[in-house]
């Protein structure tokens, strides 16, 4: 979305196979971002520099990324806790009836 704006801010159009470039910049720098701080900010040259767009204006992003950053960080502390659960439910030969502890 950054990238999107960025480029509607220098009037520049891009086309449906810079937008998908966009897309698939996106996905591929996002997967190994989540455990980095403020990580939207460095993936975001790499989409910028993809599409030809400069880089300085991601620095129009600086105020907002510590606020977006909060958010993402929420999502995938929820995401991997989703995720251990449900592996924890799945674990072979546990016994649900041992792991209560009887009250007195």
């Amino acid at each position: 979305m950054a990238a999107l704006f960025i480029a509607q801010l220098l009037g520049r159009h891009l086309g449906i196979d810079q937008q998908l470039i966009i897309v698939l910049c996106a996905v591929a720098a996002s997967v190994g971002a989540a455990g980095i701080p403020s990580a939207g900010l460095i993936t975001m040259t790499l989409v910028l520099t993809a599409v030809d767009l400069p880089l300085e204006y991601s620095l129009l992003l600086i105020p907002i990324d510590w606020f977006l950053d909060r958010f993402r960080t929420m999502i995938n502390v929820c995401g991997d806790l989703c995720v251990s659960c449900v592996l924890d439910g799945k674990t072979p030969g546990r016994d649900e009836e041992s792991e209560h502890v009887a009250q007195p």
